[in-house]
């Protein structure tokens, strides 16, 4: 994570290009009516970068239920999209093509403190999907979020519903973290605990 994400429409065949999870630079997606595409929003000039319209967090798009894993895996039928903004004719689709380093989020610490303080769709979106791996891996909260940068939220998020790809991303991340240093994280699990939740029971 972050993902690039490619939307479709089954009526104009259009579609457009954008990323998701790259929290500390993108309050989100947005859906533009007059650039009539999806498009990511800068955290540092929000504003659309095609037409130049002021765009506020809450005029993001939660695609938390819409789009699936690589591969189209999802843990139920995704929810329609938005209404193409190129024809009008219909809901867009999604597909999850390419994975990018998770060192775009975790290394970016400085655009990432720039928004402590303050509520995005991506940003909450992201602090949302850590909740069940903390679960999970019986981790401090706090650790978790200090090692991604995060500040604890004094309000409601914005959203709080939970994105299945970047829940996986963050596992992954995450264990893989705790199979060396678990202690970065406070966990308490041992090593082989840590394995046999990610790879099951199988002999490692």
């Amino acid at each position: 994570m972050p993902y690039e994400i490619e939307s479709s429409c089954a009526a104009c065949r259009q579609g457009d290009r954008f990323m998701i999870g790259n929290w500390p630079e993108h309050l989100g997606v947005y859906v533009c009516s007059v650039c009539k595409a999806l498009t990511n929003i800068s955290v540092e000039t929000p504003k659309c970068p095609g037409c130049g319209q002021l765009v506020e967090p809450q005029d993001c798009y939660d695609y938390s239920f819409a789009i699936p894993y690589l591969g189209g895996q999802f843990l139920r039928e995704p929810e329609p999209g938005p209404n193409c903004p190129k024809c009008g004719q219909g809901p867009l689709a999604f597909e999850n093509n390419v994975h990018l380093n998770m060192g775009m989020v975790v290394g970016n610490r400085e655009k990432a403190q720039a928004t402590w303080g303050k509520d995005h769709v991506e940003k909450a979106i992201f602090m949302n999907a850590t909740i069940p791996v903390i679960e999970e891996f019986q981790l401090d909260p706090r650790r978790v979020f200090a090692y991604f940068n995060l500040d604890l939220p004094s309000r409601p998020l914005i959203t709080r519903r939970l994105s299945f790809p970047i829940i996986l991303d963050i596992r992954t991340h995450l264990g893989t973290t705790l199979m060396t240093s678990p202690e970065e994280l406070g966990c308490t699990m041992s090593t082989e605990e840590v394995m046999r939740l990610l790879f099951g029971d199988r002999e490692l």
